[in-house]
Protein backbone atom coordinates (compact mmCIF):
# COMPACT_ATOMS: atom_id res chain seq x y z
CA UNK A 1 0.00 0.00 0.00
CA UNK A 2 1.56 3.29 -1.11
CA UNK A 3 -1.06 5.71 0.16
CA UNK A 4 -4.32 6.33 2.01
CA UNK A 5 -7.11 8.89 1.94
CA UNK A 6 -8.79 10.39 5.00
CA UNK A 7 -12.14 11.77 3.95
CA UNK A 8 -15.20 13.22 5.61
CA UNK A 9 -16.93 16.50 6.47
CA UNK A 10 -14.87 19.49 7.67
CA UNK A 11 -14.01 19.51 11.36
CA UNK A 12 -14.12 15.74 11.92
CA UNK A 13 -10.42 15.44 12.82
CA UNK A 14 -8.63 14.40 9.62
CA UNK A 15 -5.67 16.72 10.17
CA UNK A 16 -5.67 15.93 13.90
CA UNK A 17 -5.48 12.22 13.13
CA UNK A 18 -2.55 12.84 10.78
CA UNK A 19 -0.70 14.67 13.58
CA UNK A 20 -1.36 11.79 15.94
CA UNK A 21 -0.14 9.32 13.33
CA UNK A 22 3.12 11.23 12.90
CA UNK A 23 3.77 11.04 16.65
CA UNK A 24 2.63 7.47 17.31
CA UNK A 25 4.17 5.84 14.22
CA UNK A 26 7.67 7.19 14.77
CA UNK A 27 7.85 8.20 11.10
CA UNK A 28 9.04 11.54 9.82
CA UNK A 29 6.21 13.61 8.37
CA UNK A 30 6.25 16.28 5.70
CA UNK A 31 3.00 18.26 5.86
CA UNK A 32 2.49 20.24 2.66
CA UNK A 33 -0.22 22.34 1.06
CA UNK A 34 -1.08 23.14 -2.53
CA UNK A 35 -0.03 26.75 -1.92
CA UNK A 36 3.50 25.61 -1.03
CA UNK A 37 3.80 23.56 -4.22
CA UNK A 38 2.34 26.28 -6.44
CA UNK A 39 5.01 28.31 -8.25
CA UNK A 40 4.68 31.34 -10.51
CA UNK A 41 6.99 30.12 -13.28
CA UNK A 42 6.04 27.19 -15.50
CA UNK A 43 8.12 24.12 -14.76
CA UNK A 44 9.00 25.19 -11.22
CA UNK A 45 6.03 23.28 -9.77
CA UNK A 46 7.39 20.00 -11.08
CA UNK A 47 10.86 20.74 -9.63
CA UNK A 48 9.39 21.40 -6.19
CA UNK A 49 7.38 18.15 -6.31
CA UNK A 50 10.46 16.23 -7.41
CA UNK A 51 12.47 17.75 -4.55
CA UNK A 52 9.67 16.88 -2.09
CA UNK A 53 9.74 13.18 -2.97
CA UNK A 54 13.55 13.18 -3.00
CA UNK A 55 13.55 14.58 0.54
CA UNK A 56 10.91 12.04 1.54
CA UNK A 57 13.16 9.19 0.38
CA UNK A 58 16.09 10.60 2.35
CA UNK A 59 13.95 10.86 5.51
CA UNK A 60 12.75 7.25 5.26
CA UNK A 61 10.52 6.16 6.94
CA UNK A 62 8.51 9.20 5.91
CA UNK A 63 4.86 10.18 5.46
CA UNK A 64 3.94 12.99 3.05
CA UNK A 65 0.68 14.53 4.21
CA UNK A 66 -1.31 16.65 1.76
CA UNK A 67 -4.34 18.43 3.23
CA UNK A 68 -7.23 19.56 0.98
CA UNK A 69 -5.86 17.14 -1.61
CA UNK A 70 -8.70 17.70 -4.10
CA UNK A 71 -7.34 21.21 -4.79
CA UNK A 72 -4.29 19.76 -6.55
CA UNK A 73 -5.14 16.14 -7.27
CA UNK A 74 -8.62 16.66 -8.72
CA UNK A 75 -9.81 14.76 -11.79
CA UNK A 76 -8.21 15.91 -15.05
CA UNK A 77 -10.64 17.70 -17.33
CA UNK A 78 -10.60 18.64 -20.99
CA UNK A 79 -9.54 22.24 -21.55
CA UNK A 80 -7.92 22.84 -18.16
CA UNK A 81 -4.64 24.76 -18.00
CA UNK A 82 -1.58 22.79 -19.01
CA UNK A 83 0.51 23.60 -15.93
CA UNK A 84 -2.25 22.28 -13.61
CA UNK A 85 -2.19 18.96 -15.41
CA UNK A 86 1.62 18.96 -15.37
CA UNK A 87 1.64 19.32 -11.58
CA UNK A 88 -0.71 16.36 -11.16
CA UNK A 89 1.20 14.26 -13.68
CA UNK A 90 4.52 14.94 -11.95
CA UNK A 91 3.05 14.09 -8.53
CA UNK A 92 1.67 10.79 -9.88
CA UNK A 93 4.97 9.93 -11.58
CA UNK A 94 6.94 10.50 -8.39
CA UNK A 95 4.36 8.62 -6.34
CA UNK A 96 4.28 5.50 -8.48
CA UNK A 97 7.17 5.93 -10.94
CA UNK A 98 10.49 4.28 -11.62
CA UNK A 99 11.97 5.84 -8.48
CA UNK A 100 9.47 4.14 -6.17
CA UNK A 101 10.92 1.49 -3.87
CA UNK A 102 11.12 0.32 -0.28
CA UNK A 103 12.36 3.74 0.84
CA UNK A 104 9.54 5.63 -0.90
CA UNK A 105 7.43 7.91 1.29
CA UNK A 106 3.88 6.93 2.22
CA UNK A 107 1.32 9.40 0.84
CA UNK A 108 -1.50 10.42 3.18
CA UNK A 109 -4.24 12.62 1.70
CA UNK A 110 -7.06 14.45 3.46
CA UNK A 111 -10.09 15.78 1.62
CA UNK A 112 -13.74 16.76 2.06
CA UNK A 113 -14.47 15.77 -1.54
CA UNK A 114 -13.00 12.31 -2.27
CA UNK A 115 -15.09 11.82 -5.40
CA UNK A 116 -13.42 14.84 -7.01
CA UNK A 117 -10.00 13.14 -6.89
CA UNK A 118 -8.48 11.83 -10.08
CA UNK A 119 -9.02 8.08 -10.66
CA UNK A 120 -5.24 7.58 -10.82
CA UNK A 121 -4.97 9.03 -7.31
CA UNK A 122 -7.68 6.69 -6.02
CA UNK A 123 -5.85 3.73 -7.53
CA UNK A 124 -2.57 4.64 -5.85
CA UNK A 125 -4.28 5.15 -2.47
CA UNK A 126 -6.49 2.06 -2.12
CA UNK A 127 -7.13 2.59 1.61
CA UNK A 128 -9.99 5.06 2.16
CA UNK A 129 -10.77 5.95 5.79
CA UNK A 130 -14.06 7.73 6.42
CA UNK A 131 -14.21 10.13 9.37
CA UNK A 132 -17.88 10.96 9.77
CA UNK A 133 -19.70 13.31 12.13
CA UNK A 134 -19.23 11.84 15.64
CA UNK A 135 -21.93 9.72 17.23
CA UNK A 136 -23.50 10.45 20.62
CA UNK A 137 -20.91 8.28 22.39
CA UNK A 138 -18.09 9.91 20.38
CA UNK A 139 -19.32 13.39 21.28
CA UNK A 140 -19.46 12.47 24.95
CA UNK A 141 -15.85 11.22 24.89
CA UNK A 142 -14.67 14.32 23.00
CA UNK A 143 -16.41 16.59 25.51
CA UNK A 144 -14.92 14.67 28.44
CA UNK A 145 -11.47 15.37 27.02
CA UNK A 146 -12.19 19.03 26.30
CA UNK A 147 -13.74 19.65 29.74
CA UNK A 148 -11.47 17.46 31.89
CA UNK A 149 -9.93 20.52 33.62
CA UNK A 150 -13.18 22.47 33.89
CA UNK A 151 -15.70 22.56 36.73
CA UNK A 152 -19.31 22.06 35.65
CA UNK A 153 -22.34 23.06 37.66
CA UNK A 154 -23.94 20.21 39.68
CA UNK A 155 -26.09 18.03 37.42
CA UNK A 156 -24.42 19.14 34.18
CA UNK A 157 -22.36 16.41 32.53
CA UNK A 158 -20.63 15.77 29.24
CA UNK A 159 -23.34 13.21 28.44
CA UNK A 160 -26.09 15.83 28.80
CA UNK A 161 -24.25 18.31 26.57
CA UNK A 162 -23.54 15.55 24.03
CA UNK A 163 -27.25 14.71 23.84
CA UNK A 164 -28.02 18.30 22.77
CA UNK A 165 -25.29 18.60 20.11
CA UNK A 166 -26.58 16.37 17.32
CA UNK A 167 -24.44 16.59 14.15
CA UNK A 168 -21.77 18.70 15.85
CA UNK A 169 -18.25 17.86 14.65
CA UNK A 170 -15.23 17.66 16.92
CA UNK A 171 -14.23 21.16 15.82
CA UNK A 172 -17.73 22.47 16.60
CA UNK A 173 -17.56 20.97 20.10
CA UNK A 174 -14.18 22.54 20.76
CA UNK A 175 -15.39 25.97 19.62
CA UNK A 176 -18.50 25.62 21.80
CA UNK A 177 -16.44 24.79 24.90
CA UNK A 178 -14.06 27.70 24.27
CA UNK A 179 -17.02 30.05 23.83
CA UNK A 180 -18.68 28.77 27.02
CA UNK A 181 -15.47 29.37 29.00
CA UNK A 182 -15.17 32.85 27.48
CA UNK A 183 -18.72 33.71 28.52
CA UNK A 184 -17.93 32.56 32.06
CA UNK A 185 -14.77 34.70 32.22
CA UNK A 186 -16.70 37.70 30.89
CA UNK A 187 -19.31 37.24 33.64
CA UNK A 188 -16.57 37.09 36.28
CA UNK A 189 -15.03 40.27 34.92
CA UNK A 190 -18.37 42.06 35.03
CA UNK A 191 -18.81 40.94 38.64
CA UNK A 192 -15.36 42.25 39.54
CA UNK A 193 -13.80 38.78 39.89
CA UNK A 194 -10.98 39.20 37.36
CA UNK A 195 -8.50 37.38 39.65
CA UNK A 196 -10.72 34.32 40.20
CA UNK A 197 -8.67 31.14 39.82
CA UNK A 198 -11.65 28.89 39.15
CA UNK A 199 -14.70 29.08 36.94
CA UNK A 200 -17.89 27.08 37.01
CA UNK A 201 -19.49 26.46 33.63
CA UNK A 202 -23.28 26.35 33.60
CA UNK A 203 -25.81 25.28 30.98
CA UNK A 204 -26.43 28.97 30.18
CA UNK A 205 -22.79 29.38 29.18
CA UNK A 206 -23.14 26.56 26.67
Amino acid sequence: VTGAILWGPPGTGKTLLAKGLAKESGCNMLAISTAELWQKCHGEDEKVIKALFSLGRRLHPCIIFLDEADAMLGARKAGEKRHLRSMLNQFLMEWDGLMSGLNSPFILLATNRPFDLDPAVLRRAPVHIHLDVPSLWDRQKILELLLKDETLQPGLTAAIIASQTHKYTGSDLKNMCVTAATHCVDEQAEAGLEDATERILTWEHF
